[in-house]
């Protein structure tokens, strides 16, 4: 663990700052690096080797829900990423839990105990709240959403939002003949025909995360 490293992304300093400090108490040689948006953070971890776990704000001034956990997910592949919100509303919760993170970390517990969690996910511990109850709608749209990688889900949100190929080739940096090969990967896991359908088929998610927006 002395080794570990660690992003917060949070775009009020205190927060950010606070944690940072917290997570030192606890590890004076573990290096901690804050970022306050997204697209800062989206550098540092082109910058940064070794990242073992991101602390991710819901809400930052340059993206929008779970956008960037998508974004930062496509860019880091493995590393676990926890989302960190001054909101504990359930349906938000769960759309962590669904969407991949490592965690939901609530800004009202205390410093001590974020820090605690840190370090069980660390160790690499999902941390959530119990869970709630959640309709059969919602758990086949996870399920459905479950067999697509990182990049086709991030895929599959840009056209839920209704961004062209080309648009959403130049936000992943591919060609738009990839974008292609993902949808067609994409309509034969979801065993849908087109684009409409396939975003019918995670609407009871996406209808989950555009509520705790």
């Amino acid at each position: 663990m002395a080794s570990a490293r660690i992003l917060i992304v949070d775009d009020h300093p205190l927060i950010g700052d606070a944690l940072q400090l917290a997570i030192h108490a606890r590890h004076p040689d573990m290096q901690v690096h804050v970022a306050n948006s997204l697209s800062m953070a989206e550098a540092t971890c082109r910058e940064t080797e070794g990242l073992r776990l991101v602390l991710l704000d819901y809400r930052l001034p340059d993206s929008a829900g779970y956008s960037g956990l998508f974004r930062l997910q496509y860019l880091l592949g493995d590393v676990p990423i926890a989302i960190i919100s001054g909101f504990g509303d359930v349906k938000n919760m769960e759309a962590a839990r669904v969407l991949g993170a490592q965690g939901f970390l609530s800004k009202t517990q205390p410093l001590d105990r974020l820090a605690e969690m840190v370090d069980r996910m660390l160790a690499g511990e999902r941390i959530f709240p119990p869970q709630s109850t959640k309709a059969h709608e919602i758990e086949a749209a996870q399920a459905r959403l479950e067999t697509l990688s990182v990049a086709q889900r991030r895929v599959l949100l840009a056209l839920a939002h209704g961004h062209p190929n080309k648009d959403i080739a130049l936000e992943l940096d591919v060609s738009e003949v990839t974008i292609k090969g993902h949808l067609t990967i994409i309509f034969r896991k979801l065993g849908v025909l087109n684009r409409t359908q396939a975003v019918l088929a995670i609407q009871p998610l996406l209808q989950m995360t555009d509520q705790t927006g």
